[in-house]
């Protein structure tokens, strides 16, 4: 009698070709969701680091703000939704362009309020009014860049001191406030920015070093 070779029914054959297909799909969704996942991620590191960098930026820019005058006007505009000043950083060159006319303002689209960023070179002019108008024919002309984008509401706000008949806090320092605009003679303690979205507020303080 000849020996019963083994051999795979059709029917095993269709079974283990049946798991087979089905691991290669479980297998191919695990990789692609994996592969979203780390693409996810990324963007949120990247959103994370642009927000650190622009966070960064806004801090070094007020920290830098100098003081200049022409006459007994000091040139620094400031209310809660756009800020001008002088500073010797430059975005793109940092110290190496010399003084900077700067100003920070907002903008409403689609997408909400943006924060947006303008620089052109410092260049001393005798008449202040004719300083406000070369800035706003330059700046008009500028390319601008956006710093922060897509929240419901930004506000700027400034830290100045109000005395109370002289007398001193706790601290030994005069009491302070934050206003909605400026409109002293001389610069401002600190810049507020408030950045509201969802309901839910963050605040940026960053000090004025009062640079000259």
């Amino acid at each position: 009698m000849g020996k019963k070779e083994d051999a795979f029914t059709l029917l095993e054959l269709i079974i283990a070709l049946t798991i087979g297909a089905a691991l290669i799909v479980l297998v191919s969704v695990s990789v692609r969701m994996g592969l979203f996942q780390m693409g996810r991620g990324s963007k949120v590191l990247e959103e994370s680091l642009r927000e650190k960098n622009a966070v960064h930026f806004f801090c070094q820019q007020v920290s830098s703000i100098r003081r200049e005058s022409l006459g007994e006007e000091m040139i620094f505009n400031g209310n809660s939704k756009n800020i001008l000043f002088v500073t010797p950083m430059s975005l793109e060159k940092n110290y190496s362009m010399g003084l900077m006319t700067a100003t920070f303002f907002l903008e409403s689209g689609e997408s909400g309020v943006k924060l947006n960023y303008k620089e052109k070179r410092h260049i001393p002019v005798e008449d202040i009014e004719k300083f406000k108008g070369e800035n706003t024919a330059i700046f008009d002309q500028s390319e601008s860049v956006t710093i922060f984008e897509g929240f419901d509401e930004i506000v700027f706000q400034f830290l100045g001191s109000e005395d109370s008949e002289g007398e001193d806090d706790a601290l030994g320092q005069a009491n302070s406030d934050w206003k909605d605009s400026w409109l002293e003679k001389d610069l401002p303690k600190a810049i507020r920015l408030i950045l509201s979205k969802n309901g839910t507020e963050r605040e940026i303080v960053a000090p004025i070093m009062v640079m000259y």
